[in-house]
């Protein structure tokens, strides 16, 4: 035993060095710490997996303990939330990130109350809005819009704990916390589920879970650091203040595409339209775990050097988007027949959206302007790509249906991939 024991041990650790071995000798070619990336990949891809498993368990309940016009309604409510976030004008998650790592240790407690501060707009818009239902007669989304201009904001303040954690490459803390943040909520709005189909009683667990769990959160991480150098970023809240009003146009049309569907189309066809797109959106999360991590990298890293690689990166990006592509179509009609089979009309509308996917290649680049704030690249091109995104939806929604919305998302990926590599290629100021 003790033989096969020490025989074991060798062999794993010789596949370990020969792993590790492999990664420092990509980063020849691929031009990225993959040290770096294999430790806090790991970490956030496991939380991904587990995210992706509480959305695929709320989906199930959605979609067989709740009727398609509820679960429409469901989501407009979101997605108008959502929307009315615009009303803070602050991007306050990434100014945190680069804070703390440039050893900004107070940019949690500052980011918290910078947030609050600007989400008075968003607290007044569900104001607006509840006053406006209830003036319509409509007392679901009155009530709605009451809860989630009270709550929305305190949650949104807190959920800096997430950017935090990722600034300090907490990785391990970062996943467990984002995981809490995930299933307790879902846990909750699956119970509820089971025993009602009152959106009245979902929607209030809804906001009320989320806002409980974050809030906890945040006071967890507060306390974690609790040692932190008290120092804060004089310019977090302009910088935020810049990323948060270049991205007004760019969240308009994020939430736009549910709200139109929901005016032209009703209820019914926005939850087709949900279900067609929730497994393409949780197959792109692997550009948001990648951006995240790579963020305070390429801050360290000079601009010049990002163009040199920027090529050989929309390679790679675009052959695991191909990859990814050419799996998914053939194999998501058995999904959804095997789980949704009250949602067969979303797949064919799944498949043509699955080319979507090639829009992680402008996520990508866009991280390199972010890190080096590029303003008037950033202003320009998320200012130009949500225009024409939204002027699509108005021209083909009305005309085709549930298909020109598709066709919008899919041009408007494509654009946002020319123009984030146009601005890496000629950015039109120097490196700060």
């Amino acid at each position: 035993m003790t033989t096969l024991a020490t025989l074991l041990y060798y062999m794993y650790s010789g596949l370990t060095n020969r792993f590790l071995s492999l990664l420092r000798a990509s980063e020849r070619y691929v031009h990225i710490d993959m040290m770096y990336l294999a430790k806090g990949g790991s970490w956030m891809t496991f939380g991904q997996a587990i995210n992706m498993l509480v959305g695929f368990g709320i989906s199930l309940a959605f979609a067989n303990l709740l009727p398609k016009e509820s679960f429409g309604t469901y989501k407009f409510i979101l997605s108008t939330v959502a929307l009315i976030g615009i009303f803070s004008f602050l991007d306050i998650g990434t100014a945190v990130t680069q804070a703390v790592a440039r050893g900004f240790g107070n940019s949690l407690q500052q980011g918290f109350r910078a947030n609050l501060k600007w989400s008075l707009g968003t607290c007044v818009g569900g104001l607006v809005l509840s006053l406006y239902y209830y003036l319509q007669g409509n007392a679901l989304l009155s009530f709605s819009f009451l809860l989630a201009g009270i709550l929305s904001p305190l949650a949104g303040s807190a959920s800096m704990y997430g950017s935090y954690l990722l600034g300090k490459k907490d990785f391990k803390r970062s996943t467990l916390y984002g995981a809490i943040r995930n299933v307790l909520p879902a846990v909750a709005l699956i119970l509820t589920l089971f025993l009602t189909q009152s959106l009245w009683v979902i929607i209030a667990v809804y906001f009320i879970s989320t806002a409980i769990v974050t809030l906890f959160l945040y006071r967890a991480t507060a306390r974690a650091y609790a040692r932190e150098n008290t120092r804060e970023d004089a310019g977090l809240t302009s910088y935020a203040g810049h990323l948060g009003m270049m991205g007004i146009i760019g969240q308009v049309a994020g939430n736009l595409d549910k709200i139109l569907i929901y005016h032209y189309l009703g209820a019914a066809p926005l939850a087709i339209y949900a279900f067609a797109i929730a497994p393409v959106e949780q197959l792109q999360s692997g550009k948001k775990i990648l951006n995240a991590l790579l963020l305070t990298k390429l801050s360290e890293r000079p601009f010049g050097e990002l163009q040199k690689s920027a090529p050989r990166r929309v390679l790679m990006l675009a052959l695991y988007a191909a990859i990814l592509i050419g799996i998914y179509v053939p194999l998501i009609p058995y999904f959804f027949k095997l789980f949704y089979p009250q949602y067969l009309d979303s797949v064919f509308y799944s498949q043509i959206y699955a080319l979507t996917l090639f829009g992680v290649i402008g996520s990508a680049l866009e991280s390199y302007l972010v890190a080096h704030k590029k303003k008037v690249e950033l202003y320009i091109h998320r200012t130009i790509v949500p225009v024409i995104q939204i002027a699509l939806f108005f021209l083909l929604i009305p005309t085709l249906g549930l298909m020109g919305l598709v066709m919008a998302q899919i041009a408007t990926r494509l654009l946002a991939g020319l123009s984030a590599y146009y601005f890496v290629a000629h950015p039109f100021r120097s490196t700060p």
